[in-house]
């Protein structure tokens, strides 16, 4: 599919915002599952009511941080589907509103989207996107901060804890921007089409 631009008829925010809306569902039916795997990992390590355990999994916004993984795995695509001028609109519109819809007053989850955006492109490529899940995944243990503790840093190279973490993301989050381009391909195709048909016919 060749990169398409959006029509004048298009507002970024708009999009972004029907995005965010639809991420924020994906992220609610998600999570649930995806905090189990992550507390159940920790807890090997940590027992609930230790202090490890608390600083890890009480004190920290951890449904925020999901979301911008949500967020960050799919707004990674922006760039493979639209073209320059449009995705940069779009990107400037997600850091605009996605702390909002997360119901945050600060940019804790706009910075951590677009750390995770830069991950998965540099790392996986625009066009390969190999595992981006995998990307999203240890972005956010990083700024959990599995990292930072000698007890809990093995957590950050176990293939089966990260690889269930994954699963919630790669299974439950929308190709959206995939389906999105789609129709507006088609829609750009069309006008193109009533065109051509309306120069004809003069």
């Amino acid at each position: 599919m060749n990169r398409v631009e959006l029509g004048p008829e298009t507002d970024p925010a708009d999009v972004i915002a029907r995005f965010l809306t639809d991420m924020r569902a994906a992220a609610e039916r998600t999570y649930p599952a995806w905090r189990n795997i992550l507390v159940e990992g920790i807890s090997d390590i940590a027992p609930e009511g230790s202090a490890l355990y608390e600083q890890l999994l009480t004190h920290q916004p951890l449904e925020d941080f999901y979301f911008a993984g949500v967020v960050a795995l799919e707004a990674a695509k922006i760039r493979r589907y639209l073209g320059a001028d449009s995705a940069s609109a779009l990107l400037a519109e997600l850091g605009a509103q996605v702390d909002r819809a997360a119901g945050r007053p600060d940019r804790a989850v706009s910075d951590l989207v677009f750390i995770a955006i830069g991950r998965i492109e540099v790392e996986a490529g625009p066009e390969l996107m190999t595992m981006p899940y995998d990307k999203a995944v240890h972005v956010l243990l990083q700024r959990i901060g599995l990292d930072r503790d000698e007890a809990t840093r093995p957590l950050m190279g176990d293939f089966a804890f990260r690889h269930g973490l994954g699963e919630p993301l790669a299974r439950g989050v929308p190709a959206w921007w995939k389906t999105f381009a789609a129709k507006a391909q088609r829609r750009a195709e069309a006008a193109k089409q009533a065109g051509r048909v309306a120069l004809a016919a003069e």
